[in-house]
This record gives structure tokens, C-alpha cells and sequence, in this order.
């Protein structure tokens, strides 16, 4: 009885112990990539003619690849799609009601509307930049497809390339085009999305010197230095300090630098060590700046180099 018990505890052992180590991969986000159109399945019929205020706010909310959005947005335009197709038109809203009873927009139609659909004036593309935006400080990636296109294109007055250039983000949301080759990509360069000419370049940051480096410093990135890995070169001049060392600045966002600040390390390699810094990165203006603090004055007249690695 006792060596029954011995097994069947051995056995038991072994069927826990590998569901003990088994672990579930987790992401804070519903999918790798986001599809435009997938916000554009939304619509919201009529309750009265010309009458854009919706009883029910329910009816304005909408969900696209596990992610829930409400349907209207001061700079997303709508589109009216009318049982009258000669009164077709795309309007954007001057305020938006989101209440507990009614939900809807304020618009002024050119046209009467009796019996109407309210849909996305932008296939999807605003409610997607809307939603996903300022999420993360890692870009989220927005995709157009082949739908997309064909749901933009019979918008009226309007086109797909027309939508993307009034499309209204920031930095943190990157737009993919996937029915070029190779696809395109657009990022935010402070106030349009603007191709980066299809893939993000690996442009070296440009090196300046800052005011701890002194009077008359020399300065210069090694000639194998890349975006992301590289080593400046600084030669102190006279009259050193502390404070701001040397920044790096990227090229713009519109240029196929970074979009977003991102996280750099800095170590002191070479002859001659300088470790009493600080490091910080920035974005600002569509650009990254790399920006190395002296908390202490270095030695006048003297080369340092610095490694520098960014993600």
C-alpha cells in the first residue's frame, strides 16, 4: 500500500511539474499590425431627416481587431451616405455629442438628407490614427490594403491620396502601404504624414559640442558610425565645464530619422575615460537628440571618445 502511494505521488509529480513551468506570452496591445479598414465597417442609420444627434449613445460605439472606438471625431469627416445617391457627401464635423442618451455630430450638409447612413469619410484611416494613437512610446503600424483603397476611392470628393495627406496623427503612429512594392511607408513629420521613401534610413546622427566641452573643442562621429551604433569623438577645448557635452541629432522623421525617442547608452571608451555623465534622449520638431550631460568638468585640451548604441 505504501509504495502504491509512493507511485502514484511520483506520477502526480510528473503531470504538475510541466504545467508548473508552462507560460502564456502576454502583449498589452490586441494585434501586431493595425488595418485601416477594419475601422471603417462602422455605420449609424438615421432616426429623423437631417437630424444628426442619435438617441442612444451605444449606437456611436464601435470595435475594430479587439480595440473599441467611438465612431465621430472633430477631425475625422464623415461621410452621408444617402438612400439618394445624388445627395452623397462628406462633411466634417465642427463638435461631436457623446452623452448617456444620444450620441452624434454637429455638420452643415450641403444637401437634405431624409433617409441616411453615417459612415467614415476617411475608409477608417482617422478613426484608426484616432484610436491607436499615443499609446506606447513605440510607434503603432497602420496598414493600408487593397480594401482600404477601393472604400477611399468611392468616397466622394475625395481620393485615397488626398485622405492620407489630410490625415490628422503624431509620432507615435507609422502608416504602411502595402499595395506597393516595396510597400511605403508615412510618417508624421509635425504636421502632414509624408513618405519616408520606404524604409527608415540608417543615417548617423550629426555630433555638435556643447558648452562643457569648452572653448575651441573639436569634434566628429567615427566614419563607421550609423544610426543606431557609433562612436563620437570629442577633444576638449579650454575653459571647460559642465553641463551639456555633446548632443547627437538625427535626421527629421520626414528624412527617414526615428520616430520616437527612443533609448540610447553611452560608455567611455579609449585612452583616456570620462564616466562622470549623464545620458537622455528627446524628441522634438520630428527629430531624436541624444544629449550628454558633464557632471563634471573633463580635462582641458583632452580626446575622449564615446560609444553610443540606440534602439
Amino acid at each position: 500500500m505504501r509504495k502504491l502511494k509512493s507511485i502514484l505521488l511520483l506520477l502526480t509529480g510528473a503531470l504538475i511539474a510541466p504545467l508548473a513551468v508552462a507560460q502564456t506570452a502576454t502583449s498589452p496591445f490586441t494585434a501586431p499590425e493595425y488595418y485601416a479598414s477594419a475601422f471603417n465597417l462602422w455605420s449609424v442609420n438615421s432616426q429623423q431627416p437631417n437630424t444628426y444627434i442619435f438617441q442612444g449613445r451605444s449606437i456611436c460605439n464601435s470595435a475594430a481587431q479587439g480595440v473599441n472606438f467611438f465612431d465621430f471625431a472633430t477631425n475625422a469627416p464623415v461621410f452621408i451616405n444617402d438612400s439618394n445617391n445624388a445627395n452623397d457627401e462628406r462633411v466634417t464635423p465642427s463638435a461631436i455629442t457623446n452623452t448617456a442618451g444620444s450620441c452624434g455630430v454637429t455638420i452643415s450638409p450641403s444637401h437634405t438628407h431624409n433617409t441616411f447612413q453615417m459612415q467614415s469619410g476617411t475608409a477608417g484611416l482617422q478613426e484608426a490614427i484616432n484610436t491607436l494613437k499615443d499609446q506606447s512610446a513605440w510607434p503603432v503600424v497602420i496598414v493600408l490594403d487593397r480594401n482600404w483603397y477601393v472604400n477611399a476611392n468611392q468616397l466622394p470628393g475625395t481620393n485615397a491620396n488626398s485622405i492620407i495627406g489630410a490625415a490628422t496623427g503624431d509620432y507615435t503612429v507609422l502608416i504602411k502601404d502595402i499595395t506597393t512594392s516595396p510597400v511605403t511607408f508615412y510618417a508624421w513629420s509635425g504636421s502632414a504624414y509624408q513618405s519616408t521613401n520606404n524604409t527608415v534610413k540608417n543615417t548617423a546622427p550629426t555630433l555638435a559640442a556643447g558648452a562643457a566641452a569648452g572653448t575651441g573643442p573639436t569634434v566628429a562621429n567615427t566614419g563607421g558610425s550609423t544610426a543606431i551604433v557609433g562612436q563620437a569623438n570629442v577633444t576638449a577645448g579650454t575653459s571647460t565645464t559642465t553641463g551639456t557635452l555633446f548632443t547627437e541629432t538625427w535626421p527629421t522623421v520626414a528624412n527617414g530619422g526615428p520616430q520616437y525617442a527612443g533609448s540610447c547608452t553611452v560608455s567611455s571608451v579609449g585612452t583616456n575615460l570620462f564616466t562622470a555623465f549623464t545620458v537622455a534622449t528627446s524628441f522634438a520638431s520630428s527629430q531624436r537628440t541624444l544629449t550628454v550631460t558633464a557632471t563634471s568638468a573633463p580635462t582641458a585640451s583632452t580626446a575622449y571618445q564615446f560609444a553610443y548604441n540606440c534602439k
